[in-house]
């Protein structure tokens, strides 16, 4: 919000002494110059130390009754700020300790005649998790979701997304060929 200074009334023929006038255009002035340069300076800090987070991206294929952990491109993220620790692309470690948001959206089809049950989630080391579960429809429909919770963790704690498949298999792409990059998931620390 925008403090300006109180502005005056003017009647018609008044002789309006120099502070007067200061008053009225350079103060309201000074305070609008204010408000944009704190602005600015706020943006040019973020520029300097941005948020840390990473955005990743993969493709799920899993057959009826089976369960996985998702493992994520994290050698090409859609965007990575800090350095996060992996040895397998599946677990992944947090490089300081603070309160993450992860969010994750998945989608896919059903691979068999009848409709499946799939259910994603996201576990960390300290023991949150949390996820979402989805029904694809058969017929080469899909069907999407995504959830988002927050986490406090530890310098080197790290969070490992999974899924499980009931009845029939999934798959998050058309097929052989297709392999879209359909899931994604981005982290990201919000507080200190």
């Amino acid at each position: 919000m925008i403090t300006l200074p109180t502005l005056k009334s003017w009647t018609s023929r008044q002789v309006v002494a120099p502070a007067d006038m200061n008053g009225q255009i350079y103060d309201v002035h000074n305070a609008l110059y204010s408000v944009a340069n704190d602005h600015e300076a706020s943006i040019n800090k973020l520029k300097a130390n941005p948020v840390l987070s990473v955005a990743l991206q993969n493709s799920v294929v899993l057959g009826a009754n089976g369960s996985t952990v998702i493992y994520w491109n994290t050698s090409q993220p859609l965007a990575r700020v800090g350095t996060w620790a992996t040895t397998d692309g599946g677990t992944i470690k947090v490089p300081e300790a603070g309160t993450y948001r992860f969010t994750m959206s998945y989608g896919g089809w059903s691979t068999g005649g009848s409709t499946c049950k799939a259910h994603a989630w996201i576990a960390t080391s300290p023991g949150a998790t949390t996820g979402a579960f989805i029904y694809p429809p058969t017929n080469g429909d899909a069907q999407s979701t995504s959830f988002t919770f927050a986490a406090t963790l530890n310098t080197g704690d790290a969070f490992t997304a999974y899924m499980v498949s009931w009845w029939q298999g999934f798959r998050s792409d058309g097929g052989p060929s297709d392999e879209r990059n359909a899931w994604n998931l981005t982290a990201e620390k919000v507080s200190g």
